[in-house]
């Protein structure tokens, strides 16, 4: 179980925030990447509400850089955006792919 934190850095202004921001995200798939992902944002600060994408293999935060810097102390990894972000939410689309069907989704 490990949380990401990538180097996109990129500088933009998010509601009232002027600020440099990256991803902070999990490589586990479904609902225990989730919980991973809001108990180490809830160290860190960070509202649940603020997730992005959701119940996706692309669910993560943005985070600013101070932001970023405090979840690399805690302990996120570093990655580079673009390929290893990739890589993880490729890896987390097939794993879920992978697991068996629920009762309710066989009825769909």
């Amino acid at each position: 179980m490990t949380v990401y934190v990538d180097d996109m850095q990129r500088p933009a202004i998010v509601g009232p925030v002027d600020g440099i921001w990256s991803h902070l995200l999990s490589d586990l798939p479904g609902e225990a990447g989730r919980r991973e992902l809001l108990a180490f944002a809830e160290r860190l600060g960070i509202e649940a509400r603020w997730i992005q994408n959701p119940g996706t293999a692309t669910e993560h935060f943005d985070v600013t850089e101070p932001t970023r810097q405090r979840a690399l102390a805690l302990g996120a990894v570093p990655i580079a955006y673009g390929r290893a972000v990739a890589a993880i939410t490729r890896a987390k689309r097939d794993a879920e792919d992978l697991r068996p069907f629920t009762p309710d989704e066989a009825r769909e």
